[in-house]
C-alpha cells in the first residue's frame, strides 16, 4: 500500500520551535516510525490546530500504524479546510477501505479525481476496489491502464493487470506465467541490500527460530490451512511472527498465543522489513503472503532468513524468485511435470500441501438439502467463461459471498444470467455463510481461479463440489477432490 506524503510546511509566519518540531515529525515520518510521528504531529497541532497539512499527515501517520478509524476525522478535517487536498481524499478512500466500507472508499478517490484527474493513487485504488470488493477484475485492468506509460507507476499498474489476469483473460495460462515471472525479475529484486548471507546455524545450539511473514493473519484461508502446523511448531521451536496486515480477530489471537514474538511490520518498505527478517536471525522462514504482498515478496529476494518457503497465502502462481529453498505444494495441486513454471524448487507432500483445521462453529452436513447448485466465492472469480457456464446450464443458481451486496457486482452478473434464475445470499459473518452453503448439495467451482479454502469447508459440510482443474497453482486448488477432471490442461 502506497502512502501519500506531503513536503514539509514552509509557514507564512515562521515560529522557530514550531518549525523544528515539524522537521522532527517529518523525520521520523520517513523513517516509518508512525507512533511517535504521530505523536510529533499531535504537538505541533496543538499549536496549529486547523492547518491542514498537519491533519493530513497525522491522518496518515495512524493509518499507516493501522489506527484506520482514528484517521478518518482527520482526513475529513483536512478536506473542510482545503477541499483541493487531494491528498487527504486519496488518504481518505485507504482508511475507509481498511475499515471495511468500499462503497464511501469509492466515492474519496472519485473526489480526488475530481480535483486531480488521473491522480494515479486514486486510480490504483479504485482498481484494487474493482477487482477486491466489487469483483471485476477486467475493470480493474482498465482503470490502471493509462498508467502503464507512466514510468513512476508503471510496475503498480503492471502488477494489477497480472493479476486481474489470474481471474479472467484471453491469453493463456503459460503465457501469462512468463509475464508474471519477467516483471518478478524486472520488480521485485530489491536494491540497496548490503548484508552478508546468515551464517549456517552450529547444530544444538538452541531451538529453531522459525519466521511466518504474511498479511493475512486472520480468520481466513491462512489461518484455517496452516494452524495445524504452528501448534505443532510452536513446541518444538520458537515461531517469530512478522505480522504485514493490521486485522484482528480471534485467529490472530490464536496466533499472538503461539508466537515466541510478535512484530507489527506492516508499516515498513521492502528494505526495512528485510533488515528486519535479517536482524530476526531466522532458521526458517515461511511467506504466507505471495502475491497479496508484493513489498513482502520484494524484501525475500534477498533472502534474509537462512531458508525460504512459500506456502498458503497469496500463492496462486509462482514468486518468479530465485530466493526460495522450496513451494510447498502436493502431487495434485502442483504435479513435478508443471516444475518448469516455477523458480522454486517443488516441494510436494504426501497427503495434501495443506491441513484443514476447521472454525469450532462449522455446521454439522445438513439432513436435507437443496437441489439449486450454490456458487461460495469471491466475484472476483467469476470470469466471463464461468458466467457463460452458468448461463447455459438449467435451473437457479445460489450466490453466497458477502460483496454480492453490491450493484455493481450484481450488474454484471445479470448481464449473462437471466435475473430471475438468481438468488444472491450476503452473510454477515463466516458462521452464516457456511450455514448458507450447508443448506445446498452441489457447489459449482468457479474457473480459471478455483476454489481454495470454500471448497474444503464445502467438503465439510457434505456438499459436492463440481469444477474443472488448469495449469496454474490456483487453477488446481480443487484438483485432489476431482480426480477424474484433475488432468493438467494448458
Amino acid at each position: 500500500m502506497k502512502k501519500i506524503r506531503l513536503d514539509p510546511i514552509r509557514s507564512e509566519n515562521p515560529l522557530p520551535a514550531l518549525d523544528a518540531m515539524l522537521l522532527h515529525a517529518h523525520r521520523l515520518r520517513l523513517a516509518a516510525n508512525w507512533p511517535e510521528a504521530a505523536a510529533a504531529y499531535r504537538s505541533c497541532l496543538a499549536r496549529r490546530p486547523d492547518s491542514p497539512e498537519l491533519l493530513h499527515n497525522l491522518a496518515l501517520c495512524l493509518h499507516a500504524s493501522g489506527q484506520h478509524a482514528d484517521a478518518l476525522p482527520l482526513c475529513r478535517r483536512a478536506l473542510a479546510a482545503r477541499p483541493q487536498l487531494w491528498q487527504s481524499a486519496v488518504l481518505l478512500g485507504q482508511a475507509l477501505q481498511s475499515i471495511g466500507d468500499p462503497a464511501g472508499a469509492d466515492q474519496a478517490y472519485l473526489a480526488a479525481l475530481r480535483v486531480q484527474p488521473g491522480q494515479a493513487d486514486a486510480l490504483l485504488g479504485r482498481a484494487d476496489l474493482a477487482m477486491n470488493s466489487f469483483g471485476d477484475p477486467l475493470q480493474a485492468s482498465a482503470l490502471v491502464a493509462p498508467l502503464l506509460a507512466d514510468p513512476e507507476h508503471q510496475r503498480d499498474a503492471l502488477l494489477t493487470t497480472l493479476m486481474a489476469s489470474l481471474y479472467d483473460r484471453d491469453e493463456d495460462a503459460l503465457t501469462l506465467n512468463r509475464r508474471i515471472i519477467e516483471f518478478s525479475r524486472a520488480h521485485l529484486r530489491l536494491q540497496g541490500w548490503d548484508r552478508a548471507p546468515l551464517p549456517p546455524r552450529a547444530p544444538g545450539a538452541r531451538r529453531q527460530r522459525i519466521g511466518i511473514l504474511s498479511p493475512l493473519l486472520c480468520a481466513g484461508p491462512v489461518y484455517f490451512l496452516t494452524i495445524a502446523t504452528w501448534r505443532r511448531a510452536a513446541q518444538q521451536g520458537e515461531l517469530i511472527v512478522f505480522q504485514r496486515g493490521t486485522r484482528q480477530d480471534w485467529a490472530s489471537d490464536e496466533l499472538s498465543r503461539l508466537a515466541h514474538e510478535w512484530h507489527e511490520t506492516h508499516g515498513l518498505d521492502a528494505l526495512q522489513l528485510a533488515r528486519a527478517l535479517h536482524d530476526a536471525d531466522l532458521d526458517m522462514l515461511y511467506d504466507l503472503g505471495g502475491w497479496m504482498d508484493p513489498v513482502g515478496l520484494q524484501a525475500l529476494s534477498v533472502k534474509p532468513a537462512r531458508r525460504q518457503y512459500k506456502w498458503v497465502g497469496g500463492q496462486s502462481v509462482t514468486t518468479g524468485l530465485a530466493s526460495f529453498d522450496g513451494w510447498i505444494g502436493d502431487e495434485a495441486q502442483s504435479p513435478l511435470q508443471l516444475q518448469p513454471l516455477y523458480t522454486e524448487p517443488l516441494l510436494n507432500l504426501a497427503g495434501g500441501y495443506a491441513s484443514y483445521t476447521p472454525p469450532p462453529y462449522l455446521p454439522t452436513p445438513a439432513a436435507h438439502k437443496r437441489s439449486e447448485p450454490v456458487i461460495f466465492a469471491n466475484p472476483a472469480k467469476l470470469s466471463r467463461t464461468f458466467l457463460q457456464h452458468l448461463a447455459a446450464l438449467p435451473g437457479r443458481k445460489v450466490f453466497v459471498h458477502r460483496q454480492y451486496q453490491y450493484p455493481q457486482v450484481r450488474e454484471r452478473i445479470e448481464r449473462v444470467l437471466d435475473p430471475a434464475s438468481v438468488d444472491y445470499v450476503c452473510p454477515a459473518s463466516h458462521l452464516e455463510a457456511l450455514q448458507a452453503v450447508n443448506q445446498h448439495a452441489e457447489m459449482l467451482d468457479t474457473f480459471p481461479y478455483s476454489s481454495g479454502l470454500t471448497a474444503r469447508e464445502a467438503i465439510a459440510m457434505g456438499t459436492r463440489v463440481i469444477g474443472h482443474s488448469g495449469t496454474l497453482f490456483c487453477e488446481r486448488h480443487t484438483a485432489a477432490f476431482m480426480p477424474s477432471d484433475s488432468a493438467v490442461q494448458a
